[in-house]
This record gives C-alpha cells, sequence and structure tokens, in this order.
C-alpha cells in the first residue's frame, strides 16, 4: 500500500491546481460531473443546513451545496493547497456567490467544534490522506447529531474484461494524459497508484462504520470505477470528549 507523505501530497496538488478541473473533465470523459449530480440527487433537500466540503480542491461539490442550501445555508470549502483554494476564491469572485467560505486545514484535525455541520462531503480526496479511518472519525465529530457524510472516491470494478480494461486505463493512459495536457507525469502516476491502493467500497463501508456511522450505503458509478458512500451520525451518538484541536 502506498505510504501518503502529506507534503508531497501538498506538492502535487500545488502544482496540478491550474489544470485540476480540465483534467478531470478528461480523465473522466466528463463522467465526474453526472455522478456528483446523481450523488446530489439522492442527498435530499439540503435548504437552510450548514455543510463542510472537505477537501474541496476547487470548488465544485462546494459550489453544487451552496446552490442546495440556499441563501438561509452556509458551505465551509476546507482544503490543505492554497493553490487550489485560490482557483476555487477566484469562481467564487466571478459567480458573485456569497453562501462559501474557504479554509486551509487539515482533514486529519479538523479546526472545528463539535457538533457543527448538518452536512460534511469529501469528494476524491480521502484516498490522499495518511489515514483514512481518523479523517472519518473526524467527520463524525465535527456533524451534528443526525447529519450526514457522503463521500464521492474511487473504486475498483469486479466485472470481468471491464476490470481489466479499467485498469489498463488507469495505470498507463491517464497518467500519460496527465504528461500531455499537464505536464505532470509524475503527479498523475502517484495519483493513479493512490487509486489503486484505495479500499473497495465493501472495505469503505465498513471503515465508516468503525468510526461510528450508521445507515451506511454505497452507490456504484462508471461500473464500479467510482463509488459514493452514504452515512448518518446516529441522533444519540457516544460521547465525544475532544473538542476542534484541543
Amino acid at each position: 500500500m502506498t505510504k501518503v507523505n502529506e507534503e508531497r501530497v501538498h506538492e502535487i496538488f500545488n502544482n496540478i491546481s491550474a489544470d485540476y478541473d480540465k483534467m478531470n473533465a478528461i480523465i473522466s470523459f466528463k463522467q465526474h460531473d453526472l455522478w456528483r449530480a446523481a450523488t446530489m440527487k439522492q442527498m435530499g433537500p439540503l435548504t437552510g443546513l450548514s455543510a463542510l466540503d472537505l477537501c474541496c480542491g476547487t470548488g465544485d461539490w462546494t459550489f453544487d451545496l451552496a446552490a442546495a442550501v440556499g441563501e438561509k445555508g452556509h458551505v465551509v470549502g476546507l482544503d490543505f493547497s492554497e493553490n487550489m483554494l485560490e482557483v476555487a476564491q477566484e469562481k467564487i469572485k466571478q459567480k458573485k456567490v456569497e453562501n462559501i467560505s474557504l479554509l486551509q486545514g487539515n482533514a486529519m484535525a479538523l479546526p472545528f467544534e463539535n457538533n457543527t455541520f448538518d452536512v460534511v462531503t469529501i469528494g476524491y480526496g480521502l484516498r490522499n490522506t495518511p489515514d483514512y479511518l481518523t479523517v472519518l472519525r473526524e467527520i463524525y465529530r465535527v456533524l451534528k447529531p443526525g447529519g450526514k457524510a457522503v463521500c464521492i472516491e474511487t473504486s475498483h470494478p469486479d466485472l470481468p474484461g471491464y476490470k481489466q480494461a479499467f485498469n489498463f486505463y488507469f495505470k498507463h493512459l491517464m497518467p500519460l494524459f496527465g504528461k500531455l495536457f499537464a505536464k505532470s507525469l509524475k503527479e498523475y502516476q502517484w495519483l493513479q497508484k493512490s487509486a489503486q491502493d484505495f479500499p473497495d467500497a465493501k472495505t469503505l463501508k465498513a471503515l465508516f462504520e468503525e468510526a461510528g456511522f450508521i445507515s451506511v450505503r454505497y452507490k456504484r458509478h462508471g461500473g464500479g470505477a467510482v463509488a459514493t458512500h452514504f452515512a448518518t451520525k446516529s441522533a444519540k451518538p457516544k460521547t465525544n470528549i475532544r473538542i476542534g484541536n484541543k
């Protein structure tokens, strides 16, 4: 399994920030927008809620959430890459969105008090953290009782034939696209490896449950190449004495 080095990951995302949106569209053949839209639909009404978009990157999901919560709601987008946040901030200015706040921070130690948010999302960011379970426990901590966690992440197809074709594409062609369109071969080779080593959907479901979540379910996309996990924090969660980073 790839050992995630936080400094290396920070460098990677700072380096690819300018081309990140373009590369997502190329790599997924624009399917990532459809997968996110399908996920938002399953999340149900969000009007007036407080949401945290963790590992928000350039803010695609952050903006979807901002539209969904409306003027009475608010969304915080948190990422550890200042360059990614700069791209997101420029989008905020262009779109004149007023219910989004951006914050640089670490998913392993969220700078929020217990029971702060109604919803926490994380899209394609969990696999780039040093300890998945620690991040899931932090998400659980900052959610209000009854709150929802939603994670979109790469997964592993198991359909014979398609599995082999997908693995070939992701291992060989995806990094090549990174080289051709973003001059970032090594960065996309590393991202390919992080996706290869990430747990499958069933294993990730078990990690959510280990973190304390209930009613955990998942929906696969793209033949199993990506999966969305939905989880709930119990309305009567176990006592958690840690507050923020104290």
